[in-house]
């Protein structure tokens, strides 16, 4: 009998496989394999049931015996030329999740020679190039997938030509770097990693004002990746001289967007380092009135009562900060490996 052929009556496949989903959402992967093992023994036949076996043996991790079964699979002269990529496929996914990464290139380029729309090979390959370093092949894959998919594919450009320019400032070439940056922002000008990185770049050039307009841009895209960029941002204002204008870059955030807890903190600890801890305090308490359980809070001000020396405040406060951790299960014991 033969699940490809047709010839195994529909209600045995199905049970089959049916009792080896069960066994696979009951956790039980011993019990699983065995069905799967089983139904391969019974039936050598069976491609399903080895595809099966074979995804089950790379999600524990023994890509060993997965390239093996993919492998023979391929070797068998009754393999039906209609499913010859679907066995490639999982092949090439068998040497992608192993690490070998010019197997897996080579296993997904020949599936992209039977059909080169392929947008499995094609995706996995934009990856694969990229982890290669070959941004170039790598983008080519993107474009045929967009082509293929009709996906919008700008976003994944833009990620590549920052891994470029990555690449390029590891070498010491900066200058490439930069120039890498700026496609990616031309592909896609919300890229918070492409401003980040570009920043870094003006400040080793020692073109601080330039960083500061790179960074400045990320929380105007999104408020939630600013602390990736207030201590650069804070240390920037202090090398042109400027530092007062952070904390008033700040307020205006806030002005803009109270809610913006990750704003509100960053000036707190502002005003925490010049010795304002009076102001301090009722920006941290902003943060606990909006968000009661947030810990950065609770931390925002007991440091700002002990920076204004209000021991018995402190003492309470801290008090507060170990009931939100227990709250939030930070201080449950974990029990000793045996």
């Amino acid at each position: 009998m033969s699940f490809w052929r047709g010839e195994v009556p529909r209600g045995e496949a199905d049970g089959a496989f049916r009792a080896a989903l069960l066994r696979l959402l009951d956790r039980d992967l011993a019990g699983t394999e065995k069905l799967l093992a089983d139904a391969a023994r019974e039936d050598s036949d069976d491609l399903d049931a080895y595809l099966s076996l074979a995804a089950l043996y790379r999600s524990r991790g023994e890509i060993g015996r997965a390239i093996r079964i993919h492998q023979n699979l391929l070797l068998r002269s009754d393999l039906p030329a209609e499913r010859r990529d679907e066995v490639l496929s999982g092949l090439a996914t068998d040497f992608q999740r192993g690490g070998f990464l010019q197997r897996a290139i080579a296993a997904f380029e020949e599936v992209l020679e039977r059909n080169p729309s392929d947008p499995r090979a094609l995706r996995a390959l934009r990856e694969l190039h990229g982890d290669a370093r070959d941004f170039k092949r790598a983008m080519e894959m993107g474009r045929r997938l967009a082509r293929a998919t009709g996906e919008e594919g700008h976003r994944d450009e833009a990620a590549l030509w920052v891994r470029s320019a990555g690449a390029a400032q590891a070498e010491g070439r900066n200058d490439d770097a930069r120039k890498d940056l700026r496609r990616a922002l031309r592909r896609d000008p919300e890229c918070i990693d492409a401003w980040v990185a570009l920043g870094s770049l003006e400040v080793e050039r020692g073109k601080d004002k330039k960083a500061l307009a790179a960074w400045a841009k990320v929380p105007g895209i999104d408020r939630r990746a600013g602390p990736r960029v207030y201590p650069q941002l804070e240390a920037s204002y202090a090398a042109i001289g400027r530092p007062r204008d952070f904390e008033s870059w700040l307020r205006g955030l806030i002005e803009e967007r109270p809610s913006d807890g990750c704003a509100r903190l960053a000036l707190v600890r502002c005003l925490l380092a010049r010795g304002d801890a009076a102001d301090a305090e009722i920006e941290a308490r902003q943060i606990l009135e909006a968000d009661p359980t947030s810990l950065a809070g609770h931390a925002a001000v007991l440091q700002a009562l002990l920076g204004k020396g209000e021991t018995e405040a402190a003492l309470k406060q801290a008090n507060e900060l170990l009931q939100a951790m227990a709250q939030a299960g930070l201080l449950e014991l974990r029990e000793a490996l045996s």
